[in-house]
């Protein structure tokens, strides 16, 4: 076998399969029972999966320390009454909520202990909770679109998820206002129950602005940061990247600088550059209304920086004293570092020596010109 010898067709890749959230089973009756839950409710089926595997790494007996909150969306006991009270008889349950009772302080209850406690168990059926979570969802969706004047988001409702629609509203409208307050302040009794929300290791309170990009980034299942907008792919890059990385490039192609000495012929850097180049070439020559004397050059001279002009000293000053025509001789710059000979003397300042008598002129004839 020849070194280079063309290889037979490569054999047919196996089509892509459905791509899974990290750590999360692509089928099995869980996720079967949220996507079961999701098309009863009407809420998206990766919302629910997500918000699940967050909640209780999609553990339908998961049972949260410091609250009441248990199974796949961690339901604490009002929030599961309520939801079960108010969506129930349109979801098929209406036997349950029948038997729950809202009281004149908002609270729910069941005023059979057994009654109450079998609804209760029905938080860790994995279909009945994702089916109610979906109805709770609907129910947020509803309440702050009225608070925001907008479309939630999904970082939006799963901040209403934890801390239920007036507590996200609340914390959504301090992170716009007062972005550096802390969020406990506002939120008592939802720091209480998820410190560790609130608080990072070093038990510093976060702020606002940090807990609702803490749970609008879990939503979307990425950590934490204000970079989510840029792109591992390079298929959009940012645009002070792209700038940058064009401005690089435009000589040559390369990420280098193009060297003052290069002798190869190449193109413009832009069209734009291309035509102020034919337009100063086909110009006429620019008339001045008086010779220049610094540098003095027959070719057209080439760009030079601005720099200040110097103080005209007095012995320029003197020496130009009684001239009635012609322009003022510009003095060599002070700062300048080991600059040219000056050219050789103009006739007018010539004619202004000799009527000054014995004055001394700086620009005197020298030895040689």
């Amino acid at each position: 076998m020849f070194l280079f010898t063309t290889p037979s067709s490569p054999p047919e890749s196996p089509p892509p399969q459905a791509r899974a959230l990290p750590g999360t089973p692509a089928s099995g009756p869980v996720v079967q029972a949220i996507r079961d839950g999701a098309t009863a409710s009407g809420v998206g089926f990766d919302y629910l999966l997500a918000t699940a595997r967050r909640e209780s790494a999609l553990d339908p007996a998961a049972k949260a320390g410091t609250s009441s909150a248990t199974g796949l969306f961690q339901f604490i006991e009002q929030t599961w009454l309520g939801v079960m009270k108010n969506a129930g008889p349109r979801l098929g349950l209406q036997a349950q909520a029948d038997a729950i009772t809202r009281q004149s302080d908002g609270t729910y209850t069941v005023p059979d202990a057994g009654q109450r406690q079998a609804i209760l168990d029905l938080r860790r059926d994995p279909k009945i909770s994702a089916t109610l979570a979906g109805a709770l969802t609907q129910q947020n969706a509803d309440a702050l679109t009225g608070a925001l004047g907008r479309e939630p988001t999904a970082g939006d409702l799963y901040a209403a998820h934890v801390l239920g629609a007036k507590g996200a509203a609340a914390l959504i409208s301090t992170a716009r206002a007062f972005p550096e307050r802390a969020a406990a302040l506002d939120l008592p009794e939802a720091a209480g129950a998820n410190r560790a929300l609130f608080y990072d290791r070093a038990g510093r309170p976060r702020s606002a602005a940090e807990l609702y990009a803490s749970l609008s980034a879990a939503a979307q299942g990425a950590a934490a940061t204000d970079l989510t907008g840029l792109r591992q792919d390079g298929a959009a890059a940012p645009q002070a990247v792209s700038a940058y990385a064009s401005t690089a490039t435009a000589f040559g192609g390369t990420s280098d600088l193009r060297s003052l000495f290069q002798t190869d012929q190449r193109g413009a850097a832009s069209d734009a550059a291309a035509r102020l180049w034919q337009a100063r070439n086909s110009a006429a020559p620019v008339q001045h209304a008086a010779p220049t004397y610094f540098p003095r050059s027959d070719a057209e001279p080439p760009p030079r920086v601005a720099v200040a002009e110097p103080a005209v000293t007095g012995a320029i000053t003197g020496a130009v004293t009684g001239a009635t025509a012609g322009p003022a001789a510009t003095p060599p710059g002070a700062a300048l570092l080991n600059p040219p000979l000056p050219p050789r003397r103009p006739a007018e300042l010539a004619a202004a020596a000799s009527m000054s008598g014995s004055r001394t002129s700086l620009f005197a004839p020298r030895s040689g010109r």
